[in-house]
């Protein structure tokens, strides 16, 4: 599984540098502390291809993301369309979970997490007021 996301990663690099890389900082609330997600993605619009990752607080490594599906609707004339997105969550060569995520322009609507096993998801909220650095990571700090 290492050299699989060292592949990806390798792969991620140089797209990140055309600037499809973009990266998003999420918290859920609502449990004993509140759980830091770093949510980042890269994609080729000529081709339609992407992929991404999650990396949770500041010391995780980095869990590879497939897309499984997308579709899109059109809200109101004029407005920018809403897209639904399906992630897989890798581990190990296997779905370990699932990553819905709602978007409409610049705008994360709905984020939620299912693990493939069982249990409820759980909800995540974007951050704004976290700042994401040079490198395209979260940086978490005693607000966020």
């Amino acid at each position: 599984m290492t050299a699989l996301l060292t592949v990806l990663l390798a792969a991620l690099a140089p797209a990140a540098h055309a600037g499809v890389f973009t990266t998003r900082c999420l918290v859920a609330e609502g449990g004993k502390r509140p759980i830091q997600l770093q949510f980042s993605t890269v994609g080729d619009d000529t081709s339609g291809w992407s992929g991404g990752f999650v990396r949770y607080g500041v010391h995780s490594r980095p869990i590879s993301l497939v897309r499984l599906r997308e579709s899109h609707v059109e809200t109101a004339p004029g407005r920018p369309f809403a897209f639904t997105t399906v992630w897989l969550e890798m581990v190990g060569g296997q779905a370990a979970g699932s990553y819905e995520v709602e978007t409409q322009g610049a705008r994360i609507e709905r984020f939620v997490y299912t693990p493939k096993r069982s249990g409820p998801g759980t909800a995540f909220t974007e951050n704004p007021a976290i700042d994401v650095g040079d490198d395209g990571a979260c940086r978490w700090t005693a607000t966020g």
